[in-house]
């Protein structure tokens, strides 16, 4: 019961100490500011920004990440948690809530944290303004160093704090304290460019759909050398291509794989991009063949091979790319459906060239090649139908197909009969 009691107490003192901790010192410079003589020094902006630097750091004060789960116990010693698991992009974490913090621990080991509140909003970019004042204050720049020695550690701080956001998955707030890292290593007094920074503030616009930012950023990223071996044009080509600039996207891609020939999302890219075009598929198959080089249990990729010799109606190489498709995976719905619409729509061109045939006995030859190729599309759509069932929106053309190629036989048996109205009744509901 003592026990209890003692424990109990610990929560309320933490959870009550926290927020009052600075709470003297922030009214301190507040009364300093408002002070004509104080206010305008330069000085006291500097104490102003060093003290809203420290309210950001001192809820991960001593905390690194890839510490041991025992040197973080010790360095939480005395806070109230609660503990749960929490996944993130498919990986489960043991999460502690703190008072004011939530930290994620996997294989015995610290390996990020999420500040959840400080004592006031917002504290880092407070600190960044204050700075910013004393600049404009220190006339004949005898603070400059102390200035830029505040500026440095906030860029470091508000660059680490943008990190544990982003694996958080936390992205717009992470892209803010990016943006803030770049304001303070790129001020004049620190003189630094951060082009990692640059680089994700760019990734992450592009991935939250802020795509004017996200060129902006991509595009200084790259022009400071950093594209993460080619990643950054991909991203770059994915948010030209959203800004609905299809040209510069290509180029953009096509000098990315130019530099990074063996980057696969430049690969991948590249080929949506040649085929969203109209690209001649003869230019796409070399790049198709490299990415299943490096994939090659990708059963896509063959699929995707397989309808550009259908384009160009090379149809014997087309069966065998989705042969392959569906040999690496006997449930790729997208392999199966591909090789049963195939021969479908081979079937429908002679019963198209049988129709306008004025010759009885080629056209009796074009109707029997036409009934042969739709045998042969039945078992490959009837897997994929039953792959899709559940997905009319997927399964709609294979159902069509079902329906066309059943009614068409309905003359050889009450099967196909039955089967014509079954995927009719689909097709109506």
């Amino acid at each position: 019961m003592k026990k209890f009691l003692i424990a109990a107490f610990l929560i309320v003192y933490v959870n009550i100490a926290f927020p009052q901790k600075f709470e003297k010192r922030i009214a301190s410079s507040n009364s300093d500011i408002e002070n004509l003589k104080k206010g305008s020094n330069s000085r006291t902006w500097i104490a102003r920004g060093k003290l809203f630097y420290e309210i950001a750091n001192e809820p991960v004060l001593n905390l690194m990440a890839g510490m041991s789960e025992s040197a973080y116990k010790v360095v939480i010693q005395g806070e109230a948690v609660s503990e749960a698991t929490e996944t993130i992009d498919g990986k489960t974490y043991k999460v502690h809530t703190l008072s004011n913090k939530k930290a994620y621990l996997a294989s015995e080991m610290l390996m990020f944290w999420d500040v959840l509140k400080y004592e006031i909003p917002d504290p880092m970019r407070k600190s960044y303004e204050a700075y910013q004042r004393a600049k404009i204050l220190d006339r004949n720049g005898k603070n400059s160093k102390k200035i830029a020695e505040g500026l440095d550690l906030l860029a470091t701080l508000s660059k680490s704090t943008a990190f544990n956001k982003y694996y958080a998955g936390k992205l717009p707030e992470s892209a803010e304290l990016f943006k803030l890292s770049i304001d303070c290593s790129s001020d004049p007094l620190v003189g630094e460019v951060d082009s990692l920074a640059y680089y994700f503030v760019g990734v992450i616009s592009s991935d939250i759909g802020r795509d004017s930012i996200a060129e902006q950023y991509l595009r200084r990223a790259i022009s400071l050398g950093y594209t993460e071996k080619g990643d950054a044009y991909a991203y770059l080509g994915k948010t030209l291509t959203n800004l609905e600039r299809a040209n510069e996207a290509r180029e953009v891609l096509e000098k990315g794989f130019s530099l990074n020939p063996d980057n696969q999302q430049l690969i991948f890219s590249l080929i949506n991009s040649y085929m969203a075009q109209g690209k001649d598929p003869k230019d796409i198959v070399p790049l198709i063949k490299k990415a299943q080089k490096a994939e090659p249990d990708n059963p896509g990729l063959y699929t995707v091979e397989g309808q550009l010799y259908e384009k160009t109606d090379d149809l014997e190489t087309a069966v065998e790319c989705f042969k392959k498709a569906v040999d690496i995976d006997p449930n790729y719905f997208y392999g199966y459906s591909a090789l049963g619409l195939l021969y479908f729509n081979s079937g429908a061109k002679y019963t198209e060239q049988a129709v306008v045939e004025k010759d009885n006995t080629e056209y009796e030859r074009l109707l029997n090649l036409s009934d042969n190729q739709l045998v042969m599309a039945l078992p490959f759509l009837e897997k994929a139908f039953d792959l899709s069932k559940d997905n009319m929106t997927l399964a709609k053309p294979v159902i069509q197909a079902l329906k066309d190629i059943n009614f068409r036989f309905r003359y050889k048996g009450d099967s196909f009969k039955e089967n014509a109205e079954k995927y009719s009744k689909l097709l109506g509901n």
